[in-house]
């Protein structure tokens, strides 16, 4: 509904936003198929879906469950998991005025990442197409350096996660490949001593290139994208490169607000999703921004094993893959 309700803010922007295919329901495996095959046709090789968990509290893992993992070519693909471990807000359509509800919050403990783990095994780490990096099970986690500060600190962590590896043995299942996402190489530091083995970041934007109109070049998101897989190259672990697709959140905003929006009165920011607007990215700048991954990849001596996108499917944060009117499969 945010999709089909968005409006144009300015000149040239590119709202409501048309899916080719339409609406439809990514539970129904039949539907899942289609992505799969619209993904595994194109070179991308996993799906790394969004997970929300809190305190066993779940939601929106009917894609996964209900139609990925019941898709009669699901193994065209393989998928994982990334913990989307944030707090969920009330973060569509908010009320501009007043500081965002907090609906679920997240929280971990050694308990309940115990729970996290036997979910898993049960519903999704015995799967035959469950991503696999060097034999072990691929896990990412979105608000990384939270997770270890409230389990503890980086030891407490470490050995909470060598228990997790112990316990798999239990279920003749490999060990864990934890993920982080982290944005600066001091934060793979802490995460490196926790027992993480990769890095990667969820999306990248500019710093400090949004104009007055509050709008963003992707030729200035490109070259941030350049300058941090650099930076990160020089952490102590692995970092996958990520490039973004887009962003543009203005379907999740009240259409009463007034472009360009102001200041939050209570966060003295500009606060999500009340915010900037990326602009200029075309397919040939996306392509060029994929070939500078790949060129990445192949100098980094570290010899990174995936390169991530953001997104598949995030319409209404103008990150998305799947086929729009205007561009269809470019």
């Amino acid at each position: 509904e945010g999709v089909k309700a968005a409006v144009p803010r300015f000149p040239g922007h590119h709202q409501p936003l048309k899916p080719a295919w339409g609406c439809f329901d990514e539970s129904d495996p039949t539907w899942s198929a289609r992505e799969i095959d619209l993904a595994a046709d194109h070179g991308i090789d996993v799906f790394l879906f969004d997970w929300y968990w809190y305190s066993g509290v779940r939601n929106m893992q009917e894609a996964l469950e209900q139609g990925f993992l019941r898709a009669e070519n699901r193994d065209r693909v393989k998928f994982a998991l990334m913990w989307a471990n944030h707090d969920r807000k009330d973060q569509f359509c908010p009320d501009f005025e007043k500081e965002r509800n907090v609906w679920l919050p997240s929280r971990h403990s050694p308990r309940d990442l115990e729970r996290v783990i036997e979910y898993c095994i049960e519903h999704y780490f015995h799967q035959p197409n469950h991503w696999r990096v060097d034999g072990r099970l691929f896990f990412s986690v979105y608000q990384a350096t939270r997770f270890v500060k409230e389990l503890g600190g980086p030891l407490q962590t470490r050995k909470l996660l060598e228990s997790i590896d112990s316990r798999l043995v239990d279920e003749n299942l490999p060990p864990m490949h934890w993920n982080a996402m982290v944005s600066r190489p001091e934060e793979a530091v802490v995460v490196k001593e926790a027992g993480f083995r990769s890095t990667s970041k969820y999306n990248v934007t500019t710093a400090g290139k949004v104009r007055p109109d509050l709008t963003e070049s992707y030729e200035d998101v490109m070259e941030a994208h350049r300058m941090h897989w650099q930076k990160m190259s020089a952490a102590p672990l692995v970092n996958l490169p990520v490039v973004t697709v887009g962003w543009d959140a203005t379907p999740r905003c009240r259409q009463d607000v007034p472009w360009p929006f102001p200041i939050s009165p209570w966060a003295n920011r500009h606060a999500y999703p009340y915010c900037r607007v990326v602009v200029g990215n075309t397919p040939e700048r996306f392509e060029q921004l994929l070939r500078d991954a790949a060129a990445h990849v192949e100098q980094d001596p570290r010899k990174p094993f995936a390169v991530l996108l953001n997104a598949w499917n995030e319409w209404t944060e103008g990150c998305y893959l799947l086929p729009e009117e205007r561009t269809g499969t470019s």
